[in-house]
């Protein structure tokens, strides 16, 4: 977890509130895609190119452009800068949790409660604008998760044998 050095506090948002293995496939892929903003160009363009390979270039796209639309909105108009915990981390942070919340509740019927989500996280005026990114990433993410689905119902499972 990252601290500020001249404090010694906790970065604000950084916390741990749970741990990854704790969460549906799609809030850890929101999560993991979140944390790939922090990475950089080369991140996002590996997301696409898995986007684009399972789902097509139009849908890929969307999705990409969604998930950049998101963070670029809330780093620069939320209320405070968002962090996000190392690629590999097994924690999830209070940042990217409400993400991943704000994410997975928009495409659901809970529209009103991904709203105060983007309300917290920014103010009223943005907030619809993020429930609607949010609402495209989710469609995304969760499309992916059929096809990978799909693909891993179709595959032989390995035999393993528990004990002798």
């Amino acid at each position: 977890m990252k601290t500020n050095s001249e404090t010694k506090t906790q970065i604000k948002g950084g916390s741990p509130v749970a741990i990854m293995s704790d969460l549906s496939w799609e809030e850890h892929l929101v999560i993991y895609y979140f944390r790939c903003c922090f990475e950089g160009s080369e991140a996002l363009l590996e997301i696409h190119e898995e986007f684009r390979f399972y789902l097509g270039t139009e849908k890929a796209n969307k999705t990409i452009g969604a998930l950049q639309f998101l963070y670029n909105k809330l780093q620069n108009n939320g209320r405070r800068r968002l962090v996000s915990h190392d690629l590999n981390c097994k924690c999830v942070g209070a940042d990217e949790n409400c993400f991943a919340q704000l994410v997975t509740r928009s495409s659901n019927n809970d529209k009103r409660d991904a709203i105060l989500i983007g309300i917290l996280l920014s103010n009223a005026d943005i907030a619809p604008e993020l429930v609607y990114a949010a609402e495209d990433l989710a469609v995304g993410v969760r499309s992916l998760l059929k096809v990978i689905g799909d693909i891993t119902k179709n595959s032989k499972p390995e035999r393993q044998i528990l004990y002798n």
